[in-house]
């Protein structure tokens, strides 16, 4: 798998690892699902149909969609390496619309459903979108509506297409049947024409600033990672895996997508988690692995106690995306039988860099993240610094690899910080490392914080809380949660006369930024504790909270 250096937190791969690393886009990679293995079946959407989804996709069958979505990308007059976002939950568009993208060369660009207006302008423009397809409607909140007026003053966004029907726009249905015309010599010359080092798709994920940085991933590094990570996880050829990790993240549209195509694997995608259909669908699908965070774990354990649906069919639980508690890991090894692959990884890494082996000892599946992936070289480092410290000892984890992003979106500053002159990614992540290269997350050196596998940056949230009439000034911090690992608690200083509970917070943060985003905690203190420079000491507000 690789060696570790001597005495200190290094671990380098070894030269001939298998799998090997491939020169492979990601409508190469369905090539050869769909010429390998035409008649299985690739996607199936199974407990939806009374909300009207339904889907039983062979390889052959996905290919044939995305090649149709393909031309009509092309009859939209999309150019290679041109942007488009896709704001839309888990349906079976979404991936007809990330492959169309890979045989045209376009850039897909994955947005949070739970976005509100400000984020999705936001997006729209850093990415200079031409186009953004548009689930109309989610969870009361028109997405439409939202997209128009967003859009309303990006001169380059030239094309809104609603997955569905809106007022004033083509269907869907429509807009596919533009591209008929297509000749499908045109759609061929431009797939080939795509490289592996090229874009496939940038990622937003939240930076130091505060504000979104679009990860560049492309297509080697997404389907390389893909490959790599089921390797490592164990997943069976011809699996049925069970996805309810969202597209707009690399754990959805990468890891599960991916890594089911690259295994010949049916992939039973989950609009969005609901526990009682998810059971369902792993107990009449028999599917054989499943990938979720560890509050999509406690949920499905929960529901599975109240209609005792049968996980038997389960061999692998495919988690990570934030610290997944030891205890939960063992309850599903001894309950269900199953071996786990713990990951780790980070968008900017495309996304997977450690995971543990599912035949480990228990001990190792629940405590540390694993060993590197083949092919990727980590670090144990000073925060800051370049020279690894000794084994056992904490530091700043670090990875270098083909897999890295190529930088972030037009944020050459960001990307210098991020990638060093010697290539390696700061993780800002804190890790210890054994003699086996068996890394332990311990800490986070920077701020982000991890609620159920969001990823959410204080910053956003101050900002929008010192809008708040009642509020002058604001702290955001992340405290423990059983539930999703990590939530939000909001410190505030109100204004002279003010006052504020955390139900009239709640509801006056809402429409502000997405309420995954929302502080669980509201706490109103005299003064914020502060340096002699005037930073908040956020370390005093995490010793008050755990000081109840």
């Amino acid at each position: 798998m690789g060696i570790a250096k001597a005495g200190i937190s290094h671990w380098v791969p070894e030269r001939g690892e298998e799998p090997q690393l491939r020169d492979l886009t990601v409508g190469g990679l369905l090539d050869e699902a769909a010429d390998q293995w035409p008649d299985h079946e690739a996607i199936v959407f199974s407990a939806y149909e009374d909300i009207g989804i339904s889907a039983r996709w062979t390889f052959a069958e996905l290919r044939e969609r995305a090649r149709r979505v393909g031309q009509a990308l092309i009859a939209s007059g999309i150019e290679p390496g041109e942007r488009f976002g896709i704001w839309a939950t888990n349906i079976p568009e979404w991936l007809e619309l990330q492959f169309g993208a890979a045989y045209t060369g376009a850039v897909v660009v994955p947005m949070n459903p739970l976005y509100r207006l400000s984020e999705v302008e936001f997006v729209l423009a850093k990415a200079k979108a031409t186009a953004c397809f548009v689930l109309p409607e989610n969870r009361g909140a028109s997405l439409w509506e939202m997209t128009v007026a967003a859009s309303a003053n990006l001169d380059h966004v030239r094309l809104l297409v609603p997955i569905g029907e809106a007022e004033g726009a083509p269907s869907w249905e429509e807009w596919l049947a533009g591209g008929d015309a297509v000749d499908a010599g045109r759609l061929e010359r431009r797939a080939a024409a795509v490289r592996s080092e090229d874009t496939s798709q940038i990622q937003f994920t939240s930076g130091t600033t505060g504000f979104p940085k679009g990860a560049e991933l492309s297509h080697a590094g997404i389907v390389n990672d893909a490959r790599l990570f089921a390797h490592r996880a164990t997943l069976r050829q011809h699996g049925r895996h069970s996805n309810p990790m969202p597209y707009f993240h690399c754990g959805g549209c990468v890891m599960s997508t991916l890594g089911s195509v690259a295994t010949g694997s049916a992939q039973m995608p989950a609009v969005s988690f609901d526990p009682v259909r998810i059971a369902r669908t792993i107990e009449e699908e028999g599917c054989t692995s499943a990938s979720m965070v560890p509050t999509m774990m406690i949920g499905l354990e929960e529901q599975v106690a109240k209609d005792g649906r049968d996980l038997s069919s389960l061999e692998i639980i495919v988690t990570g995306g934030s610290p997944v508690p030891p205890e939960v890991m063992r309850r599903w090894i001894e309950r269900y039988g199953v071996g786990i692959n713990n990951t780790y990884g980070m968008t900017e890494a495309s996304p997977v860099i450690c995971a543990t082996l599912p035949g480990d000892l228990e001990e190792l599946q629940t405590t540390t993240v694993g060993p590197a992936l083949p092919h990727v070289e980590v670090d144990v480092v000073e925060p800051g610094g370049t020279e690894p410290v000794p084994l056992g000892v904490e530091g700043e984890l670090r990875s270098r690899s083909a897999l890295v992003m190529k930088g972030y979106w037009d944020n050459p500053e960001a990307s210098a910080e991020a990638i060093g002159p010697d290539g390696f990614l700061r993780s800002g992540d804190l890790a210890t490392m054994d003699g086996n290269g068996y890394v332990s997350i311990t800490g986070r050196a920077k701020e982000m914080i991890i609620r159920g596998g969001e990823n959410i940056y204080p910053a956003e949230i101050e900002n929008a809380i010192r809008e708040l009439e009642a509020v002058a000034d604001v702290a955001v911090i992340g405290v423990p949660d059983q539930r999703y690992g990590e939530v939000c608690a909001a410190y505030v200083r109100l204004a002279d006369g003010a006052s504020l509970s955390d139900e009239q917070m709640r509801e006056q943060m809402q429409g502000r930024v997405a309420r995954y985003k929302i502080p669980a905690h509201l706490r109103v203190l005299d003064e914020l504790p502060l340096t002699p420079s005037g930073k908040v000491q956020k370390f005093k507000l995490k010793e008050h909270f755990d000081a109840g």
